[in-house]
This record gives C-alpha cells, structure tokens and sequence, in this order.
C-alpha cells in the first residue's frame, strides 16, 4: 500500500508542474527568454531590450490539447535578472516548443496564430508606441545546442524584435547668413521658423505578416505585406503646429524641428503627404534693413525616384535646409521697374529637403525638394 501512495504523490506533482500544458508531460527547467532588438548571422546583438518594459508570448507544442501552451502571457524581468512569465512553464522533456514574442503586450490590435500575426485598426496617432514582432523561435527544447544557428551558452528563448512601424523626425539647418558680392555689396540674412506642421500623413491601418517556408527549425523571420508598407484605412493625422515656440536659425548649425515620431508605413503620393512651414527671412543690405516677409512654403514629402514610401523598420529624417538669396525687391517679370521695398521678391528664396533614412535599417537616400 505504500508503494501505491506514493506513486500517487510522484504522479501528483508532476501534474502539478505541467499544469499549464493541459497535458501530463514530463518537465524540465523553467523557460526563460534572453532579448535583443535585431539578430546577425552570428546570433543575438544590438541594443538590449529595457528592462522596465514588458513583452508578450504566445507559444505552441505538440503537447497541448488547446490551441496554445502559452496563452498571450506576459514576460518580464524579474529580481533574479532572467526574464520570466509571471506563472512558471517548465521545458517539455519530449518534445520541442515553438514561440512568438511581440511588444507591447497584450495589445488588443494585435492577432496571431502559428503561421501569421495580424495587426488590425492600428491608430499611431494615438498609441505612439513601438510595436515589435520577434523572430519565430522554432522547435526549440532545453538544449541550446540542438537548435541550429542559436548562441553557444544563450540563458534562454532568444526574442529578437523588429519594428513593425517606421520613425520620422525633421532637422532644420540654415545654409548661410552673410554674402560679400564682387560690386562690394554685402548682405545678412536674419531667418527663423515659426511653425512646421505635417498634413495628409495616414494613421490607422491593417498589416498581415506571414512565416516563411523555411527553416523548420531555428529563428525563423516573417514575411512582410508588399512594399513592407501597411494597408490604411484613408484617416490621417491632424496637421498642427509641432514647435512650441519660434526657431531663430544660426548658420550651419542643424536644430531638432520636429523629435522623432513614429508613424504608419506608407506608400507617399505627390499632393498627399506634406510638410508647411511658416518661415520670417529678414534681409539687411550694407548694415541697413531692406525687406522683411513672413510667408508659407510647402513641399511634398514623396520624393520620386528617391523617397516613395515609409516602409517598416525605417527611420528617416527629413534635412531641411533653408538658403537666403539676395533678392532685389524687383519684380523679375518686369526688372526694369523701380524698386518697391513694400513688395519684396521672395519667390526665389530656396529651402531644400535631404530625406535620410538609418537607425533601424540603414540606407542611404539623397535628395532634394526645391521650394
């Protein structure tokens, strides 16, 4: 009768500590993860994921009778500096694992299943959060060197995230502010930037990323909708002004105008994305005030050939650099009329675009918006 009770126990507890596989399955260490933002070949690098965060899983073994062994759980990093679910899973002895991380956590936009993840009515303008997928990690088990391609010694499931949306942000920098002319005239320029504000930018839309074929066992990355740019829904951002206050520019000096933001991926069109600006350029020839006009350029923020989409995983800084021109106050119509100081020509005035897109993935894109 003892050797029966205590068959019990045994069994007992090791239901107990499979709970969460809905099946009685033997089990091994604690699952843990290890995180990184982007992989190479050489396995986990780049910039840690912080610790204050939290990140979501969902992950699948042959073993469970529902649809998931872990259910949208929430891992964290916790006071034994490993990052855990806040329930215990312990590692299958039979059989392999496969997981899918993703931040924020339990985010409602988000759907998935093991062989796509969906994002459906996501609002940037609202959330402004960076949304992460991570590498599917497939077949894996407690032995790191039994999956290919994985980091000798890793302390756990690694999560290597990418960014789902893409970043934008606008310098402003003055060319010049003073000009020596070969007649001896010589001419300053006193320039600041009252108001940026964007218009037409989409905000709200749907994106479906789906597994790809291979490998069958490993880090196994997504497939991105085409263009790597998201589905929207035709809403767009409100346009308001992004300074708090005006900007007086010095030459050659680049300023932050617009911090860095993120934004939906998206296909840019002529006409449909833009950025105004309020600009006051003041003009002083040979020490004596001459002209002062306060007026609003535009330009579009689709560059083609150059810049014609937003796509996932980008960051991307509009340059814009603005250069004074000695204008005459004539009408360049009609240069022979006199000079009429209330009337200043400004439309030769040029500010210019250098859109750049790096940070996340790095590319090298040059190119200029003439005003």
């Amino acid at each position: 009768m003892k050797k029966i009770f205590y068959l019990i126990a045994v069994t007992a507890l090791l239901l107990q500590a499979c709970a969460k596989s809905e099946e009685p399955v033997a089990a091994g260490r604690t699952i843990v993860f290890q995180t990184a933002s982007y992989s190479t070949k050489l396995g986990i690098t780049g910039p840690q994921f912080p610790t204050s965060e939290t990140f979501g899983v969902f992950s699948w073994t042959e073993g469970t009778t529902g649809p998931y062994f872990m259910n949208n759980e929430v891992v964290a990093y916790q006071a034994d500096e490993l990052w855990k679910t806040s329930t215990a899973y312990y590692w299958p002895l039979d059989r392999v694992v496969d997981f899918f991380c993703f931040y924020p956590a339990q985010m409602p936009e988000i759907s998935v299943d093991k062989t796509k993840i969906t994002y459906t009515a996501l609002d940037v303008e609202t959330s402004q959060l960076d949304v992460m997928y991570a590498d599917k990690d497939v077949a894996f088990a407690d032995h790191p060197e039994s999956v290919p391609g994985s980091v000798s010694g890793y302390t756990g499931v690694p999560a290597i995230f990418r960014h789902a949306l893409a970043k934008l942000s606008v310098d402003v920098v003055l060319a010049y502010d003073h000009k020596e002319e070969a007649d001896g005239t010589v001419t300053d320029w006193s320039v600041s930037v009252n108001s940026v504000s964007l218009e037409g930018l989409y905000k709200k839309g749907n994106c479906e990323l789906t597994l790809s074929d291979s490998p069958e066992i490993g880090l196994v990355p997504w497939v991105k909708p085409q263009g790597n740019v998201w589905t929207n829904d035709g809403s767009v951002m409100e346009a308001k002004n992004l300074i708090s206050s005006p900007m007086t520019l010095t030459a050659g000096e680049r300023v932050n105008a617009v911090p860095e933001f993120f934004v939906l991926p998206q296909a840019l069109a002529a006409g449909q994305q833009k950025i105004t600006l309020n600009v006051t350029i003041k003009t002083r020839r040979n020490g004596t005030d001459f002209l002062s006009e306060t007026f609003d350029v535009s330009a579009d923020l689709f560059v083609p050939g150059k810049l014609e989409a937003w796509q996932m995983n980008h960051s991307l800084t509009y340059r814009l650099s603005v250069n004074p021109t000695r204008s005459t106050g004539k009408d360049p119509s009609d240069p022979d009329k006199p000079v009429d100081p209330s009337d200043p020509d400004l439309k030769d005035a040029r500010i210019t675009f250098d859109p750049a897109v790096g940070g996340w993935d790095m590319m090298s894109v040059n190119a200029v918006i003439n005003l």
